[in-house]
C-alpha cells in the first residue's frame, strides 16, 4: 500500500499570514509610502495650513487645519492660499487674467453675467457698478463670508462706502504667488474631507 505524503502542517491562511508579514511585503509597502510622499511632498508640493479668520465662513471655519496642492492652473472657485505681506492668506477665486468683475444688488457678476454662488454666507452688501477688468498675472479673490472679509472688493467698491490709500490693483492676487488649492480639511475631526471647488457658472467663454 502507498503511504500518503507527509503534510506540511501549515494552512492557506497561515501562508497567507506569513506572506502578509515577510520582509519582501513589507519592503514593498515602504517603497510604496516614499513614492507616495514624494508626489505629494515633491511634486504637489502639499502644504498645511491653519485657517485664521470668518473671512471663509461657512465653507471653512477659524482653526479649521487644511491641505494644499499645487495645480498647473488655478480656475474659477478654488479656494488658494498665498503669502502677503509675511502671512498668508486664504480666499476663492472668482476672477482670473481678462474677466470682468462687478457686484449689483448683492450679486457676483463675471463677463457681464450673474455667477451662482450657493456656498456664501450672504448676499454683499456693497456695489462694485464699474466692472473690473482683470489684468494678465492677477486674479480678483474673495472670501465666502463676504460682508467681513479682507478681499479684492476693498479696491473698487464705492467710494462712499469705503476709502482707502492703496492703489486699487493692489487688492489684486498675483497668481505667482499661491502656493495652492485648498484640498482637504484635516481637523477637527467631526468635519475631516475634502475641500470642493465650486465652478462659477454663466461665464462667458466657459
Amino acid at each position: 500500500m502507498e503511504s500518503e505524503a507527509p503534510s506540511s502542517g501549515i494552512s492557506w491562511k497561515q501562508r497567507l499570514h506569513l506572506l502578509a508579514y515577510s520582509q519582501q511585503v513589507g519592503m514593498a509597502v515602504l517603497l510604496v509610502i516614499l513614492l507616495v510622499g514624494l508626489y505629494f511632498f515633491a511634486w504637489r508640493e502639499m502644504r498645511f495650513f491653519l485657517v485664521p479668520s470668518k473671512s471663509m465662513e461657512p465653507t471653512l471655519s477659524p482653526e479649521d487645519m487644511v491641505i494644499t496642492l499645487s495645480q498647473r492652473e488655478y480656475r474659477r472657485g478654488d479656494i488658494v492660499v498665498w503669502a502677503e505681506n509675511g502671512e498668508y492668506v486664504v480666499k476663492r477665486i472668482v476672477g482670473l487674467p481678462g474677466d470682468t468683475v462687478s457686484v449689483v444688488d448683492g450679486a457676483l457678476f463675471l463677463n457681464g453675467k450673474y455667477a451662482s454662488e450657493p456656498y456664501i454666507l450672504e448676499a454683499m452688501n456693497y456695489y462694485i457698478e464699474t466692472p473690473v477688468t482683470i489684468p494678465e498675472g492677477r486674479f480678483f479673490y474673495l472670501g465666502d463670508n463676504r460682508n467681513a472679509s479682507d478681499d479684492s472688493s476693498l479696491g473698487y467698491i464705492a467710494a462712499d462706502s469705503w476709502s482707502t490709500s492703496r492703489e486699487p490693483h493692489t487688492w489684486l492676487g498675483n497668481l505667482k504667488a499661491v502656493i495652492g488649492k485648498v484640498v482637504y480639511r484635516y481637523y477637527p475631526y467631526d468635519r475631516f474631507g475634502p475641500v470642493l471647488s465650486y465652478p462659477l457658472i454663466n461665464v462667458a467663454g466657459q
